[in-house]
């Protein structure tokens, strides 16, 4: 089955800055991998109407922590959707295998992570690189929707 990465979208982008939230970022490539897995979530969308795509949509959500949920400062969130075409219907073997949990997320994420390094550039502050996330050691953490 030949796989290959369509596009991508934006679907949702919330910043409020303040200087906690800002510590964050600016450290955020040096943060421990189990504590970013907690802030960096992402899912599996196959789309009943077209049986050989499917999406991988990105949740990553930072902020300070001591922040209340309707306050609105010290927040940096993200949802970004990676859409994959398959050349044949995708079946369930397909859907079991990693490709869907580990290996599409790994050839998307790179998009997410120059995507928000550039989101932070153009808005004039220092450049925000995501860490590097180990997909295979996170794959507990995938959900398969339909």
């Amino acid at each position: 089955m030949n796989i290959r990465l369509v596009g991508y979208r934006v679907m949702n982008t919330i910043f409020n800055a303040s200087v906690p939230i800002l510590d964050i970022l600016s450290n955020i490539s040096n943060m421990d991998m189990s504590e970013y897995s907690n802030s960096m979530n992402f899912e599996v969308i196959y789309p009943e109407q077209n049986p050989k795509d499917f999406f991988i949509l990105f949740d990553i959500s930072l902020m300070e922590k001591d922040r209340v949920e309707d306050d609105s400062e010290g927040l940096f969130s993200i949802k970004f959707l990676s859409h994959f075409e398959c050349d044949e219907d995708i079946d369930d073997r397909f859907k079991k295998s990693d490709f869907p949990i580990v290996n599409a997320p790994a050839i998307a994420y790179p998009f997410v992570r120059a995507f928000v390094n550039n989101y932070f550039i153009n808005a004039g502050y220092d450049p925000v690189l995501l860490p590097t996330y180990n997909f295979v050691r996170f794959k507990h953490k995938h959900k398969h929707k339909k």
